[in-house]
């Protein structure tokens, strides 16, 4: 079911707030960065980074990003409930996962709602690919 906002009084259909770009999280500043230059050298537009789980909520909230690069190094059970609560603020985003090979992975956050898992190591290709494949149309 798709959610409603309230804006200026009114209730909005989520899908009729546009979503566009891409927010990049992860603890690593040179990584965001090489991240950021890949998507931007492709064309996408990155509209903001976050370096912890709080504030990729805080800034999926706030800029309804079409697209959330996640390469945070969280336990499976927090990387579960991270990807639950962007999808509980807004349910039209997708979601990329970016994590090192570990059993199970995968399937755990697609499960939990993720639209892709990208595992490492990886090209920038298959990164900028990915993301042109789970971004929403319009």
């Amino acid at each position: 079911m798709i959610g409603f906002i309230n804006i200026l009084g009114g209730l909005v259909n989520l899908i009729d707030v546009p979503h566009s770009g891409i927010i990049v999280a992860g603890e690593v500043p040179l990584l965001r960065v090489l991240l950021k230059m890949a998507l931007e050298d492709a064309g996408f537009q990155v509209i903001g980074e976050a370096d912890d789980a709080q504030d990729l909520l805080v800034m999926s909230q706030g800029q309804k990003p079409a697209v959330v690069l996640i390469d945070l190094n969280l336990e499976q059970s927090d990387l579960v409930r991270l990807i639950e609560d962007l999808l509980d603020i807004d349910p039209i985003i997708s979601i990329v996962v970016i994590s090192d090979p570990i059993e199970g992975a995968g399937e755990t956050v697609l499960s939990a709602g993720a639209r892709a898992f990208l595992q490492k190591p990886f090209s920038m290709y298959d990164l900028t690919d990915m993301v042109r494949k789970v971004k929403p149309v319009y």
